[in-house]
């Protein structure tokens, strides 16, 4: 499980979804919270709030346009500030900025497990010979 959520941008997708569970839970609550602003624009809180949901589960599962749809995330975020309560309440925004630029800032890691074992540790292979760089230029006493 733990290779897996590696091999792709998790966490960005995980505060997406949440960002995106948080701004449509808000419509749901109106007798709870009396500061709810009800405009003609619901509809489009709603097409936001879903979209958000929809780009987390997408950023999971296709990492290889984690950068298209980390943007497009921090986008929806600043938009859900003027459609859906303040972004509601920044808290969804701050979300869904944290997730679109965990996202769009992952960087897959390349599976080399030569790599993974630093060299002076135990059972690691042995460094093989130096090579000389031919870039590099001869050392001044050797003439040829």
């Amino acid at each position: 499980m733990r290779a897996w959520r590696r091999s792709r941008p998790f966490w960005g997708g995980l505060l997406t979804v949440l960002a995106g569970v948080e701004l449509i839970s808000l419509p749901f609550s109106l007798d709870a919270l009396p500061l709810i602003v009800h405009s003609v624009e619901a509809g489009l809180a709603y097409l936001l709030s879903i979209t958000m949901i929809v780009l987390g589960v997408l950023i999971v599962f296709q990492p290889a346009q984690r950068v298209f749809l980390g943007v497009v995330a921090i986008l929806l975020s600043i938009a859900s500030v003027v459609y859906v309560n303040v972004g509601g309440f920044l808290l969804g925004m701050v979300l869904g900025l944290l997730g679109g630029a965990l996202t769009a800032a992952w960087t897959p890691v390349p599976h080399d497990p030569a790599a993974a074992v630093p060299q002076d540790a135990p059972g690691a292979p042995p460094a093989g010979p130096e090579v000389p760089d031919p870039r590099k230029e001869p050392a001044a006493g050797a003439d040829s």
